[in-house]
């Protein structure tokens, strides 16, 4: 089984590829008072390809799913070590470097009094920065309330869900185990049913997503289940272009297709795994293994954890100090800003993300 991780290089590249996907997207949702097609063909083709940059999170949702599942599928369906040592671990490595970039945001608050002053931005929904929005990230508990999920740094929302989804976890192992895989499947749909009920802004159907990740890596590294993934990858693929286009146009729901597309994307996991670990040659895998996708891939958590400040700070001082034409804002941000955040998102990794990671 350790064997099979190292081998499994082009993970890192999806992790990469969706985080500079989301990033992007952000960057043009900050873009002067907020986002609208460009009359520019070559800037509204990229706005058209990022637009549905919030897919990422789906993405990497199954990933956690499929990774924390590795070590369990050939251990019974048991966390190695039980609950305490699985906690403490998924808290080294999600908790305190959220911690630190909270601490980051706020930090940048105070630095650039800017970032609390409403601009008729997107930004605007991330202020005011006040005391029961703090305490609700400190607790991670900020996504249980439409009033505080946005505040401070907008893309910490999804923290607070994935480390609420790692206390399902162990619940979804233990129906699997106890009963069988379909009652786990029953549990997890029910769960999210009632959760959507109370509150869909957190977006509870990510239990769906992070199971079909678990489920996945049961059938990947599992001698049960064995079919052709050479001849099924590109079926797989061509499932991707309507499942874009359901996201592009919000068709039908957002949490159906957001379900569907996960169900896609674990299969995929599963095909380019299989494909991997049997030794064969794929030039979608050799693209994700290659080393650009993997530096963005060992740093997306870090990109993802402070890139939004970032972006408004830069979006509000061209705002208010320059007149720069729509078109020439949103270049800037894309091909200037974003850079500059992938460059302090290494640093934020460098020293800090990288002294938390499990070994």
């Amino acid at each position: 089984m350790q064997d099979q991780k190292i081998r499994i290089s082009f993970l890192d590249g999806i992790r990469g590829a969706s985080a500079l996907f989301v990033v992007l997207f952000h960057a043009m949702l900050f873009t002067k008072s907020g986002f609208h097609f460009s009359d520019n063909l070559f800037l509204n083709v990229l706005q058209k390809i990022n637009s549905i940059g919030h897919i990422s999170v789906s993405i990497f949702i199954v990933l956690s799913g499929f990774c924390l599942a590795i070590p369990v599928v050939n251990n019974d369906l048991l966390l190695k070590k039980g609950f305490i040592v699985y906690i403490k671990r998924r808290s080294n490595r999600i908790i305190f470097p959220y911690y630190m970039a909270l601490l980051f945001s706020i930090i940048l608050y105070y630095i650039f009094p800017i970032l609390q002053e409403p601009a008729n931005t997107v930004w605007d929904s991330k202020i005011p920065l006040t005391a029961p929005s703090v305490i609700a990230h400190v607790f991670l508990v900020h996504n249980w309330n439409v009033d505080w999920i946005y505040k401070i740094n907008g893309a910490h929302w999804s923290v607070a869900t994935e480390w609420q989804i790692y206390f399902v976890f162990p619940v979804l192992l233990f129906f699997w185990r106890k009963f069988n895989l379909i009652t786990a499947i029953f549990f997890s749909l029910i769960l999210t049913i009632i959760l959507y009920k109370l509150v869909p802004f957190a977006e509870p159907q990510f239990i769906l997503l992070f199971f079909m990740g678990v489920i996945s890596a049961y059938f990947t590294f599992s001698n049960s289940f064995e079919i052709n993934e050479v001849q099924l990858l590109p079926c797989c693929l061509l499932l991707f272009i309507p499942m874009c286009l359901a996201v592009y146009y919000k068709f039908p729901a957002k949490a159906i297709y957001q379900v569907f597309f996960g169900l896609n994307f674990a299969f995929l996991l599963y095909l380019l795994t299989k494909i991997q670990l049997n030794g064969l040659s794929n030039k979608l895998i050799n693209v994700l293994s290659g080393k650009c996708l993997g530096f963005l891939g060992k740093i997306s958590y870090s990109l993802y954890l402070i890139h939004g400040p970032i972006l408004a700070l830069f979006n509000l001082y061209l705002m208010k100090y320059f007149i720069i034409s729509y078109n020439n804002t949103l270049m800037i941000m894309c091909f200037l800003v974003v850079p500059f955040c992938v460059l302090i998102s290494y640093g934020f990794y460098y020293l800090i993300e990288r002294k938390f990671q499990n070994n």
